[in-house]
């Protein structure tokens, strides 16, 4: 186990503060990361056509047009989808929308499927880059709209395109696609004499949260903070309230990104077309029953669209890990018979081996066991070329996977986040691809090396040090992740270790009125059931309250420095 200490180590004073400071935020910004607030909110004027962009939409729904809208696949898509959906439904009741998902993890609008009698095509969340398309679709007599966040290089000639990138004087370049289309409803509201783009800030949450949006930056906490604190969404309160047991209750980014966003992104890669249907209607209001018989009962019942959905989704989750699972467990056998981790990178061909839309799901949990980035490829539509995803590793040296390998000059292309992203690479290349890596990383170990914000001896741990930090639970996303902690120097007697079995195994360890646990503990630390009396241990945790509000120290890892027979 290793890790470094980050900062000054000040945890007798200024914890918060030397916190948010280890983040990179200034102490002039530290009050409003804390208390945020609509004064950094940044005018929907700023980003460059939106008001041509209200107006062309406006002119639409004036006319009676028919308007498609692309919904894109991830849950910042369907937010973003939706949160236009919603408005202009509520403004527009007789409005002609139609709308499509795509089967797969596909992005952007694909020309066949838009229905040859739109006036307006919309596409959230994507399709900036789309330029031929935009003009296929122009020569055709359609309007397009996109509202959108991704990085692109010019923009398209042949559509209005709302999209902070592109936009030099906004400057919250960290805001999502839910974003960006919350920002064309204000727009909208203004040139109605409305205000209910507020009403979907909560939607705008769920968006930024899982597209990994900044969470230091002050009007994405703001839309995220008001969001959470104010869920308006009937189907959102109804997966909210299915997991409490899983968040206590509390709604947080943390709680959001692990518990809620999984949900949606279940019926994403693994649901029918059905499935997705339902779910969109469901997230937009829709008042309709269906029947649904329990297990065991011989008798249906009538049940809202949202609570079926929610039995649905639960469903799918469980689906998508046992496919997941399973795949994980080949690629992992392909990997030792390969020798593949002689390599500084992971990079695995799968065709046949793992369904596409898991892709990028497996390659996290191969980086996570492996402490290495992930390069997963198949075959592409055109046979002289592979496709993938690429899965970073957070811990490690490499902390741009997709920078590296765009400069390898081997890809056609990487496109995505640092650590998450796809790729084009022609098969000759990908031969080449574990030499260039290997040459390129030659003087770097593959070690886990844990970033922690304190390190404190056992002895002067107190109890108002965890509550400190573990009260501070709504502040912690991306960006502005929740703190580590090393313990030094804690003395334990076997008796006070405990292994409980209930609904999930529990590591629990006390001494001194300090409480130590690891749920879902799979005998990681087995020193502690060995013949040993007593231990000395070093912990790396996090500082949690329980459900009860008791602080508690969570266990990341664990070293036994020393053990005693007697």
């Amino acid at each position: 186990m290793e890790y470094k200490v980050i900062g000054n180590n000040d945890f007798e004073q200024g914890i918060i503060k030397t916190i948010l400071s280890n983040r990179g935020i200034f102490s002039s910004e530290m009050g409003s990361v804390l208390n945020p607030s609509s004064a950094y909110e940044q005018p929907y004027s700023s980003l460059c056509n939106i008001n041509k962009a209200s107006e062309l939409l406006l002119d639409h729904l004036k006319n009676g047009s028919n308007i498609f809208i692309q919904i894109d696949s991830d849950t910042d898509g369907i937010t973003s989808s939706v949160i236009l959906m919603k408005y202009i439904k509520k403004m527009f009741p007789k409005s002609k929308i139609t709308y499509r998902m795509h089967k797969g993890k596909e992005h952007g609008v694909i020309l066949d499927t838009v229905p040859d009698n739109t006036d307006l095509v919309i596409i959230p969340d994507a399709g900036s880059s789309q330029y031929e398309i935009h003009k296929e679709l122009k020569e055709r007599g359609c309007d397009i709209l996109v509202i959108d966040h991704h990085e692109c290089d010019v923009e398209s000639p042949h559509a209005i395109v709302v999209n902070n990138q592109l936009s030099p004087n906004y400057l919250n370049k960290s805001l999502t696609g839910a974003g960006i289309a919350y920002k064309v409803c204000q727009a909208l509201d203004d040139k109605l004499g409305k205000n209910y783009a507020e009403e979907m800030l909560d939607l705008v949450a769920i968006g930024n949260i899982a597209d990994s949006a900044d969470s230091r930056c002050l009007e994405t906490r703001y839309y995220i903070s008001k969001g959470l604190e104010g869920i308006k969404n009937p189907f959102l309160k109804k997966l909210f309230k299915k997991q409490e047991f899983s968040t206590n209750g509390v709604k947080t980014i943390q709680n959001t990104q692990f518990y809620i966003n999984p949900l949606i992104n279940a019926a994403i890669r693994v649901g029918s077309k059905k499935e997705k249907d339902q779910l969109i209607k469901s997230f937009l209001g829709s008042r309709e029953k269906v029947l649904y018989k329990k297990r065991g009962s011989a008798v249906e019942e009538s049940i809202s669209i949202q609570d079926d959905t929610v039995r649905i989704l639960t469903n799918l989750k469980n689906k998508q890990k046992r496919l997941v699972d399973k795949a994980t467990d080949e690629i992992v056998q392909k990997i030792r018979q390969e020798n593949l981790l002689e390599n500084k990178i992971l990079t695995v061909y799968i065709e046949g081996i793992l369904e596409k839309n898991l892709t990028g799901l497996v390659a996290n949990k191969l980086a996570d066991t492996f402490k290495r980035p992930v390069l997963l490829a198949r075959d592409a539509e055109k046979a002289e070329f592979l496709t993938g995803s690429i899965r970073g590793y957070d811990k490690g040296k490499v902390k741009n996977f997709k920078e590296l390998l765009v400069g390898t000059g081997l890809f056609e292309f990487v496109e995505g986040h640092a650590n998450a992203a796809g790729f084009c690479i022609k098969k000759n290349s990908f031969k080449k691809i574990n030499s260039a890596l290997n040459d390129l990383l030659k003087d770097i170990e593959h070690k886990t090396v844990l970033d922690v914000n304190f390190e404190i001896p056992f002895k002067l741990l107190k109890e108002d040090f965890i509550l400190e930090i573990g009260n501070q639970r709504e502040l912690w996303g991306y960006k502005l992740e929740e703190p580590l902690v090393a313990i030094t120097d804690i003395h334990v007697n076997k008796s006070e270790i405990e292994i409980l079995k209930k609904r999930t195994t529990t590591l629990k360890i006390r001494s001194n009125q300090v409480e130590f646990k690891k749920q879902f503990y799979k005998n990681e630390f087995p020193q502690l059931t060995d013949e040993s009396e007593s231990y000395v241990l070093t912990c790396i945790g996090k500082c949690k309250l329980s459900s009860e509000n008791k602080p508690y120290i969570e266990i990341v890892d664990l070293e036994v420095v020393h053990s005693f027979l007697f």
